[in-house]
């Protein structure tokens, strides 16, 4: 408990140092611009002031830290959106000296405060991941392992086990191959003599899967076999033999289903919604494939009832603080409520969160579900041959 206490509080550190560092550095910045131009009424803007002004980044970066509590993999690049801001124009501002005051060394300065972010956000996922210590084994935190040879990492999960990043390393979230511990038949560390190719089928949000392919070469390989997935991952020995630990420990509690699965009961298993409770769209897409279907309009609808309490309540704090300046911003005229006041904000706040959910957080959960799915398949799984390896899912061929 004390280490997994103290990784997440040196990764919120870090984060919070990596967002604070090009922060700190733009007053300075904007003094040397003044007395570069021979000003002498620099900025006089503080970095406590520019915190509270940047707030609301400060809650997204939080709501995205709290979403993805377990993910550590993200943190980094959470890290990197926090920085992304006050990075921004501190780094043109440096450009914007070197150019208009003929200072080279701006650009350095630039260029430092962008290494210096990046490098910060690596230690993000350094003390967050190594090392692999028996403690966060046995925790429920992401741990990253990589891959021999390929794009892929390896990501072992509380629940299943992914490999993802197959397309691009900027993109891990795209192209997710994931084996639930209760879809997982086996995983063995096994040698591969000769030059194959692993082909798999990822969800593509449509009746049709994308197929992607990639290069097994001779070596340590694990071998992960689920009830519609079959995975042949290059790794090291040593990678290997920590994925094999960390599966075995984190499946320890979870019943095997060793059985085929019928369509039905693969619907039933995987918590896919039925067909018949969808919309002709959602249908149309798939969308009764996906597994990990959450009631986030709930959300919303908590929302549209909380916004006009939340204003009422601002209203009798202002009130009860007595404050002007609350008062002003609850429109509390001269100490009184008007109920048009009341009746305005509260169709406004509605009316806000139907937009923020129509073309924000809507267009989001849909791309959001379709990250985890049941070993990443388009269709229940057919019933395997007699060739030892599942139909559709991680043939293996000599490679040409």
């Amino acid at each position: 408990m004390i280490e997994l206490f103290a990784r997440r509080a040196a990764g919120l550190s870090l984060v919070a140092l990596t967002a604070v560092v090009p922060l700190a550095a733009y007053p300075s910045l904007r003094d040397w611009d003044a007395e570069l131009a021979g000003r002498t009424n620099s900025s006089s803007t503080t970095v406590p002031e520019l915190l509270l002004g940047g707030i609301g980044i400060w809650l997204i970066i939080g709501t995205g830290l709290w979403w993805h509590w377990r993910r550590t993999t993200m943190w980094p690049v959470w890290a990197r959106w926090a920085a992304f801001p006050s990075l921004f124009i501190s780094v043109f501002t440096c450009f914007s000296i070197a150019e208009q005051r003929s200072t080279p060394i701006a650009l350095a300065v630039g260029v430092g405060l962008i290494l210096a972010c990046w490098s910060l956000s690596e230690a993000v996922r350094l003390v967050m991941t190594r090392p692999v210590t028996s403690r966060l084994v046995s925790s429920t935190m992401e741990i990253p392992f990589p891959t021999r040879g390929l794009k892929a990492r390896l990501c072992v999960r509380d629940d299943r086990i992914v490999l993802d990043g197959l397309a691009s390393r900027r993109k891990r979230s795209r192209d997710v191959i994931a084996v639930p511990w209760q879809t997982l038949r086996s995983i063995k560390l096994i040698d591969v003599e000769q030059d194959m190719v692993c082909q798999v089928l990822v969800f593509s949000g449509l009746p049709e899967a994308n197929t992607r392919e990639f290069d097994v070469t001779p070596g340590p390989a694990l071998h992960l076999v689920g009830t519609a997935r079959e995975l042949l991952v290059p790794v090291t020995e040593e990678v290997g033999r920590a994925v094999l630990r960390a599966a075995e420990i984190r499946s320890a509690t979870i019943e095997v289903d060793e059985e085929d699965l019928t369509e039905g009961e693969w619907h039933r298993k995987s918590g896919a919604r039925r067909t018949d409770s969808l919309t002709d769209a959602q249908r149309r897409a798939g969308a009764h494939h996906r597994t990990d279907y959450r009631p986030y309009k709930m959300a919303v609808v908590a929302g549209f009832l909380l916004m006009p309490l939340l204003m009422l309540s601002g209203m009798t704090l202002s009130l009860a603080a007595g404050s002007k300046k609350w008062q002003e911003q609850f429109y509390v005229v001269d100490g009184v409520v008007k109920p048009w006041n009341v009746v305005i904000l509260g169709v406004g706040s509605i009316l806000f969160l139907f937009l923020l959910n129509r073309f924000v957080m809507k267009p989001f959960f849909s791309f959001m579900e379709g990250q985890n799915f049941i070993e990443a398949f388009p269709e229940p799984p057919a019933p395997p041959k007699n060739t030892g390896t599942v139909p559709g899912s991680g043939r293996k061929r000599k490679k040409r």
